[in-house]
């Protein structure tokens, strides 16, 4: 299903996995153990000395032999208790794990403090803002109204170059500095906060949650959401003939993946094809009894900071709650469309772009969800994740961020660094900042992946194919689900 043989793009960093820093320190802890487990057999070799000596046959030869025991005697004295001994050794081989923990420890500790403190800048910073923009609010509209009369005077052709202009640099800014993004995003429970002087903190709309005394991006979000109506009720319908989308081939790498998840997520391009808005897919790998699915998850429809009304359920109120952390109409309709589909207790795949990817993310952690639901692998392209702390035991996955994509960036923070949560970043594409987010470039990425030796990645992708949903040959049917409000 691969397309092209272009240079692949480059892979600029690779986070948590089999090989990231978490599993690490899991390796580390676990050699502490072993430690514990030989300092423990040395002092029962120790002890099992001790009992020789003390044999009564053993005693009773001393009689007949007192050279020879008590040669014995300091031979077993030596090697027990000696200052070469097992008693000693033991000692030593505590300490190191004593000293191995206390690595681990100081280590987390640090990582720690390092996130407090950058949480807390950004919080600071923005609040800060949030207090001075009020001030500034008339030398800004000023500003502001002088620009647009210079901008009116000039020829067609002249604002569209200046535009153009103007976006390249904001794409090369965004491209060759995307931490201004984040930490611009992870400020904004604070710029809420100063903006409204902590009313909206006080009033309790701003729950402060975080590791900073303060609201945080997840706040600001849940705060958008309930703005926005907060609305979870949705209307779930199967479409018999989709007339495209993924089709019904186990897909044979990550990159072939993404290619079906484009797929799915093509199904309403096109004016007369609007019906398909909010159009999920299930394929399934495998046959009786030893099926299992994927789930493919298109992104947003209506980008639309303030949502026109509507049906649609992949809209910014949706991104609003993912970010939030809390129920969303998007996540609903897929739990309801994948329990008509026959999926419960069966093992799944879940596969999604952009807010498809945040919300495949978020489902895999939801309890209520995962009883329904076996989620063996998650693969996200393209979304923001970090806002899931933590995915099940048993659950994998895989994270792909383009450079100069903003919207990974959204969450305001770097994934949770953890062995089943693996973070890839790739440099695919320019400084179009809406076009670094296509799945053309994912398609890439993923196969950049693919042909990777990093070992966290080589681990998750063969994951996927020992539990079958990577392979050759046909699968079984694809089916399609349109979700509403």
């Amino acid at each position: 299903m691969s397309t092209g043989s272009a240079a692949l793009p480059p892979i600029e960093s690779v986070a948590g996995g089999s090989h990231g820093v978490v599993a690490g320190y899991d390796q580390m802890l676990t050699l502490a153990a072993r430690y514990d487990r030989q300092a423990g057999d040395l002092v029962e070799m120790a002890g099992l000395g001790a009992r020789v000596m003390a044999d009564g046959d053993l005693l009773a030869s001393a009689l007949l032999a007192p050279l020879s025991f008590a040669d014995a005697e300091v031979q077993v004295l030596t090697a027990t208790t000696g200052s070469d001994g097992l008693t000693v050794r033991a000692l030593g081989i505590e300490a190191d794990a004593v000293g191995v923990r206390a690595v681990v420890s100081a280590f987390r500790a640090s990582d720690a403090l390092a996130r407090q403190l950058s949480e807390t800048l950004d919080g600071t910073l923005g609040r800060v803002a949030g207090q001075a923009l009020p001030g500034a609010l008339p030398a800004l509209l000023l500003v502001g109204g002088v620009t647009y009369v210079w901008w009116s005077t000039l020829p067609a052709e002249e604002q569209a170059a200046l535009t153009e202009e103007l976006s390249d640099d904001l794409g090369r800014l965004l491209h060759d500095h995307p931490g201004l993004v984040q930490h611009a995003v992870n400020g904004s429970g604070g710029l809420l906060d100063g903006l409204t002087g902590g009313m909206v903190t006080g009033a309790g709309l701003l729950d402060p949650g975080g590791v900073i005394d303060g609201p945080t991006t997840n706040d600001a979000a849940r705060l958008m959401a309930l703005l926005l109506g907060d609305d979870t009720d949705v209307r779930v319908t199967e479409v018999a003939d989709a007339g495209g989308g993924a089709r019904p081939l186990r897909p044979d790498s990550l990159r072939s993946l993404v290619e079906q998840l484009s797929a799915t997520s093509d199904l309403d391009a096109g004016p007369d094809r609007a019906g398909l808005h909010g159009a999920i897919q299930v394929q399934q790998v495998g046959r009786d009894p030893d099926e299992r699915y994927i789930v493919y998850l298109p992104g947003t429809d209506d980008m639309r900071p303030i949502p026109g009304g509507g049906d649609l359920v992949r809209d910014m109120e949706t991104n609003y709650q993912l970010l939030a952390g809390t129920d969303s109409a998007y996540g609903r309709g897929i739990q309801q469309a994948m329990l008509d589909a026959g999926l419960d207790g069966k093992e799944v795949m879940l596969v999604g772009h952009s807010q498809g990817g945040m919300v495949a993310t978020s489902l895999a952690a939801d309890r209520d969800f995962t009883r329904h639901f076996q989620v063996q692998h998650v693969v996200t392209a393209g979304a923001p994740t970090a806002q899931v702390a933590e995915l099940p035991a048993g659950t994998h996955g895989l994270h792909l961020e383009n450079r100069g994509d903003v919207v990974p960036l959204l969450d305001g923070e770097d994934n949770p660094d953890q062995p089943q949560r693996t973070t890839v970043r790739f440099d695919d594409g320019g400084y179009d900042v809406v076009g670094n987010h296509d799945l053309t470039h994912y398609a890439a990425g993923a196969a950049a992946a693919d042909a990777s030796a990093d070992g966290s990645i080589r681990d998750a992708i063969d994951r996927m194919r020992a539990d079958g949903y990577l392979g050759d040959g046909a699968s079984g049917p694809v089916r399609t689900w349109v979700i509403t409000r």
